[in-house]
């Protein structure tokens, strides 16, 4: 026996002189034994109640697991014997633990202590291994550092903090260099004393040499810091009561804080809106978003936060708004970040959102919306349908979008949307889901399948395939991106599928899909119906976008389509395809006149010619050659049912509809309604305001289909384009065998209705005319080109040119020179008051006869006088030699006495 005791003993002496490990269970040297087993002694009133003792009976077996490793663990490093990590609860209040009692650990890296009672300026001597230190329900002097004067700095990288305030705690931002993850909260019970003085204050005294850069902060605090030469990935505040409200200005120096979150440790406190973030430019904001958890104040105006680059996607996030932040109850945002893609408003008071409620708020929602549990009033648009979306328990009215009608059966979707008051959302109501819309394509490079389209559903869930794949949803019932199927590795994807929707209110509906990339589409008949033909086949599409049908190479408007059919609308086909028909049977005929086939109901069909059908899905196409079937008799096509929506003509081979109300071959789909605009004639199956009826604009002109009316060309005029609208480009004077004859060149059309030209109101002799020129034989005037001194009218289909006669003079040996018309010219059908407009101009430019107008009753004036001066004179000189006359016969007068 003593033998064997002595050879334990010699072997443990061994261990302790070669290996320096106490045992060989536990595995550590003994300086980190000892060093555990003193730290143990201070923090633990009785060490074995924690730790076992080793198969020896010699020591403690720190490493193994301890009697209660929810208070106590220690890790250690089998390789060379160290301690790496503690955790522990302090249950000796007596000792305080200095850093003196750490630095005996070679390569400890964690420490953990609860209930921790520590020496003053404990985080600044720590060993330099440690890194990770866990303090809970201590006190707050561990930050006190006012009696350092080495201005030592703490090596930590990780510090989780929480403390008793036994005074006001300052946290130096200077102190924590190498900090990169902080949590620091308190349990003090006397926060809402507003006189006490126990306060966290964190003070950012970095200097322009020190930059602090943190991964997270999770902070309570009584102030907002400044965030000068700070860097954080993620920031939390819980806002004390008694908080310093002016320190909200310093969230303008939040650019580098990437997303912070407030909260109030108080739930019914009302706090600002940290208006400082508007404040930072979008040239240097880095910061991606924020979450505010405490009810907001009412803000004094509109808040602009749109200062967020576009570098990464934002999230913005106020759960519980309060009855206070809104203005009157409006919106309190003028403008939202560009690139938002997250934004939630619960919870708040806001009943006015614009009107009809945009899904993009100031056009920058994003990918999700939550505003549930408000007052919002108005209706949602089917633009909703693309985001992921929370609007219940609102006052929402209307009809809501059909991506929730669709998918309504659905637990999450009537989640999302219930608690408010749309008029199509009764379970037991629910109107027939007809929107869905399937698109797939094929990516080689990636080797995958992109599904897309229209109500495709907000979930995953909303649909089943029959093969595998693995789904992602990249855009809420718009696009899933379809990969190969991790059970199914080695296979190739799958390049068509039958989809089937379970949840639609009519029922389950299957659909057959293949990549449009991959497959050409096969046309197997056309069938027609009047104006609508029936397309058969397969790898067609659910999308009428993306198909293009031509027939007899004039586009059909597609009207319906899936994986088998599709229908299409030629507007005006008899004309259409008996044109094609005709030209196709005279050039069979090397330009033989086509024999035409008997006139029927239908418009007379030359139905003996195959017609071309050309169908283009995507970027892929085919064609196919079909006879026309004159009228649907039964015989060759089936009769379509026109339900209770419209009535079979037996004659035309075609449903009548009863109303504007309805369109297609089959009555079956809702028309369409033209543009509030439209003052021609609306088609309500292809929804284009037609002009004249129908009719066009002959050609010359184009039809604007919104509002009904021709756009003519310039050289036509009236609201079908028909009329010239003639014009004098040049005039030439030329000798002929009958005298001066006058050749207008221009642009006067091929309609010459009460053709007449006159030269200063005297008729010139019109002997032709063309579209191009018109010769008369203008009245006699001077043989020479007159400056602006006579006017000229071209006037035809009630229409007037006017302008200036100045031909190119007779005898003029460079025939190239001519005289130019005046350019102005005027359409007044009254033909009234042109001419005065034109003799006005036209005095104006011929300064000469101006003159003479001017000067003549100044001439005449003078001429008055002159007579009426010399009427006065006669009189005065008749007068004067009268009398001297009958003074000389009184003088000779001899009397009879």
């Amino acid at each position: 026996m003593r033998h064997t005791q002595r050879k334990v003993i010699i072997f443990l002496l061994f261990l302790t002189t070669f290996n320096k490990k106490v045992n060989p269970q536990n595995l550590l040297l003994e300086s980190e034994y000892n060093c555990a087993l003193n730290l143990f002694n201070i923090l633990i009133l009785n060490v074995s109640s924690e730790f076992k003792i080793n198969s020896f009976g010699n020591a403690f077996d720190f490493c193994d697991y301890s009697l209660n490793p929810i208070d106590t663990r220690v890790i250690c490093n089998d390789t060379n014997g160290t301690v790496t990590s503690i955790t522990t609860k302090q249950t000796n209040g007596k000792n305080m633990l200095s850093p003196l009692d750490l630095k005996c650990f070679s390569s400890i890296n964690k420490l953990g202590i609860y209930n921790f009672k520590v020496e003053r300026n404990f985080l600044l001597d720590l060993p330099i291994s440690l890194k990770s230190l866990v303090l809970m329900d201590g006190d707050s002097s561990l930050f006190d550092f006012e009696n350092d004067d080495n201005n030592k700095i703490s090596s930590i990288n990780s510090l989780s903090v929480s403390v008793f305030l036994s005074g006001q705690l300052n946290f130096y931002f200077s102190k924590f260099l190498y900090l990169n993850t902080l949590l620091l909260s308190t349990q003090s019970s006397n926060l809402q004393d507003p006189t006490s003085a126990y306060k966290i204050i964190f003070i950012n005294d970095l200097n322009h040499s020190s930059t602090l850069s943190f991964q997270m902060v999770d902070i309570y605090s009584h102030n907002i810091p400044s965030m000068n030469n700070i860097i954080a990935e993620k920031m939390y505040f819980t806002l004390l009561p008694n908080f310093e409200l002016n320190s909200f200005s310093n969230f303008n120096t939040f650019s580098n804080i990437q997303y912070f979150a407030l909260n109030s440790l108080d739930p019914s406190h009302v706090y600002p809106f940290p208006f400082g973030i508007t404040e930072i430019p979008i040239n240097i904001n880095n910061n991606f978003g924020f979450t505010l958890y405490y009810q907001i104040e009412k803000p004094p105006s509109f808040i602009n936060i749109s200062n967020y680059n576009n570098s990464l996607p934002v999230r913005i996030s106020i759960p519980n708004a309060g009855n206070l932040f809104n203005i009157n109850g409006k919106f309190p945002f003028s403008a939202l970040p560009d690139n938002l893609n997250y934004f939630r408003f619960s919870n708040g008071n806001i009943t006015d959102i614009r009107g009809k409620i945009p899904s993009s708020i100031n056009n920058v929602l994003g990918n999700s919306i939550e505003i549930n549990d408000n007052q919002i009033t108005g209706e949602i648009d089917d633009s909703w349908c693309r985001v992921d979306f929370n609007i219940r328990n609102n006052y929402i009215s209307g009809k809501a979008p059909s991506c929730i009608v669709c998918h309504y059966l659905l637990l999450y979707n009537r989640y999302i949307s219930e608690g408010n008051r749309f008029s199509n959302l009764h379970l037991n109501h629910l109107e027939d889901c007809t929107t869905i819309e399937l698109n797939l394509s094929y990516d080689n490079k990636t080797d995958t399948m992109l599904l897309y389209g229209r109500d495709l559903g907000f979930q995953i869930s909303s649909f089943t395939l029959d093969k595998r794949f693995g789904i992602i949803n990249l855009i809420p019932n718009t696009k899933f991106r379809l990969s190969k199927s991790a059970f199914l590795p080695n296979e190739p994807i799958p390049k068509g599928f039958n989809i089937t929707f379970p949840y639609l209110p009519q029922g389950p509906r299957t659909f057959e899909i293949t990549a449009y990339n991959e497959f050409i589409p096969q046309i197997n008949s056309v069938i027609r119906y009047s104006d609508y033909f029936i397309i058969n086949g397969k790898h067609f599409a659910y999308n009428n976008s993306i198909i293009n049908v031509l027939i007899s190479n004039q586009p059909c408007l597609v009207l319906s389509s899936n994986f088998n059919q599709i229908q299409c609308y030629l507007y005006n086909s008899n004309e259409i395809i008996n044109k094609t028909a005709i030209n196709k049977n005279n050039n069979n005929n090397n330009n033989n006149t086509s024999r035409n086939s008997n006139s029927s109901s239908s418009g007379g069909i030359v139905n003996d010619k195959e017609i071309d059908c050309f169908v283009q899905v995507m970027n892929v196409s085919n064609s196919f050659n079909f006879t026309v079937n004159e009228i649907c008799n039964g015989n060759v096509c089936q009769i379509p049912n026109c339900g209770k929506n419209g009535e079979y003509d037996y004659d035309e081979g075609v449903c009548h509809c009863f109303s504007n109300l309805w369109r297609g071959y089959q009555c079956e789909q809702l028309s369409l309604k033209c543009s509030s605009e439209c003052s021609g004639i609306c088609n309500h199956i292809n929804g284009i305001c037609e002009c004249n009826d129908g009719l066009g604009c002959s050609n010359q002109g184009i039809c604007n289909q919104t509002t009904g009316q021709c756009n003519c060309t310039h050289q036509w005029i009236d609201p079908m384009c028909n009329t010239p609208n003639h014009q004098v480009y040049s005039q030439q004077l030329q000798q002929s065998e009958l005298g001066i004859l006058l050749i207008l060149n221009g642009w006067f059309g091929n309609i010459h209705i009460d053709l007449s030209v006159t030269i200063n109101n005297k008729p010139c002799d019109i002997i032709s005319s063309s579209q191009n020129e018109i010769k008369c034989y203008p009245p006699l005037l001077p043989h020479r080109c007159p400056a602006n001194s006579q006017l000229l009218f071209v006037i035809q289909n009630n229409h007037k040119w006017s302008g200036i006669y100045n031909p190119m003079a007779l005898g003029n040996e460079n025939k190239n020179e001519i005289c130019e018309s005046s350019n102005d010219s005027n359409s007044d059908d009254d033909n009234k008051d042109s001419v005065d407009f034109n003799k006005s101009e036209y005095f104006i430019n011929n300064h000469s006869l101006s003159f003479l107008l001017i000067i003549t009753p100044v001439l005449l004036f003078l001429l008055v006088l002159i007579l009426i001066l010399i009427y006065f004179i006669y009189n005065i000189l008749f007068n004067r030699f009268k009398k001297i006359k009958n003074a000389q016969e009184n003088k000779f007068h001899i009397p009879l006495e």
